[in-house]
């Protein structure tokens, strides 16, 4: 009995070391039959791929070792950093290099103009109309007067800012009515008619207590009228206006008109305001104190000039009527 179980227990040794030859086989089969299917996949992949571009890599990689030199562009004949951006603007389908004088954005305004006082809404097409300062003065007046637009000290003269609005005429019309001493002198306009006799060197006027003119000299003359052959009396009284201190001549029977001239003036900075002033009289701008002389008044313009005292001061100003 004993030797039965001997005979099974090496059968049943011998069964399992066959069975552990067979695990450990298909196991090493298993492994390379992986490993081939492994190789032939790779091996399939190289065999569908391109050549690398290899000149195309050696192109570049010669240009990134290159040395550059990077040179900054010149505008106005100055070097702009490299760094530092470059203001463009596009009107229509026109692009406006702001660093370069032409073409202008918004001319009579250069561009350096715009630029270096860094005005507001540069894009705007009205922007020469603009006044960003609140002295009164638009940019275009400004730029003129190269005065600065952001600074309300900087402003060209305000005597541009005066206008004449129109001349008022005050007649005063005299004529000589005789030609016997004493020679009578008519005042026609304005009312109240009046009339003088006067004599070389008489002093005289036609208002009470004023005394205007004085009689100079007087010379006799006779003119043949051309169309009748009649003679005429032409006879002349030179006289002088003692306010202007200018000298005229009356011909007898001929009206003379020493009107003097009223100037309405305006002045548009702010609320508008209007003054009028005859001719040789002073007024002053509202706001800055100055006076101002008027020396001559025109129907389309009037000259003044500062008057410290009486006593006249710079060049005489044409203010435009406007």
């Amino acid at each position: 009995m004993q030797k039965k179980n001997g005979n099974y227990e090496k059968v049943f040794l011998i069964m399992a070391a066959l069975l552990a030859f067979g695990v450990v086989g298909y196991m090493i089969w298993d492994s390379q039959s992986i490993s081939d299917r492994l190789t032939l996949r790779i091996g399939s992949s190289k065999n569908i791929l391109n050549p690398p571009p290899t000149d195309g890599v050696n192109s570049i990689i010669q240009r990134l070792m290159e040395k550059v030199s990077w040179v900054s562009p010149v505008i106005n004949g100055k070097a702009v950093p490299l760094n530092k951006s470059i203001l463009l603007l596009q009107k229509g389908d026109q692009l406006f290099d702001l660093q370069v004088p032409e073409p202008m954005l918004r001319p009579p305004m250069t561009n350096e103009f715009l630029v270096k006082n860094d005005l507001p809404s540069i894009e705007s097409a009205n922007i020469g109309a603009l006044d960003p300062d609140n002295d009164g003065f638009t940019n275009e007046e400004e730029f003129t007067g190269k005065t600065d637009p952001r600074d309300d000290k900087s402003h060209p003269p305000v005597t541009q800012k005066l206008y004449l609005k129109q001349r008022i005429t005050h007649d005063y019309k005299i004529k000589l009515n005789s030609s016997s001493p004493p020679y009578q002198v008519q005042r026609t306009a304005p009312e109240p008619r009046a009339s003088k006799f006067v004599s070389p060197g008489d002093e005289f006027g036609f208002d009470r207590n004023v005394i205007r003119f004085k009689a100079l000299t007087f010379e006799q003359k006779i003119k043949k009228e051309p169309a009748t052959g009649l003679e005429k009396d032409v006879s002349e009284l030179k006289c002088l206006d003692i306010s202007t201190k200018r000298e005229f001549v009356l011909v007898k029977g001929e009206e003379t008109n020493l009107a003097d001239y009223e100037a309405e003036f305006e002045f548009r900075i702010g609320i508008p305001e209007v003054r009028k002033v005859r001719e040789g009289e002073t007024f002053q701008i509202p706001g800055i104190g100055v006076t101002f002389k008027v020396l001559s008044i025109e129907e389309n313009q009037a000259v003044i000039v500062q008057d410290e005292g009486g006593k006249l001061k710079g060049d005489p100003i044409t203010v435009k009527k406007g």
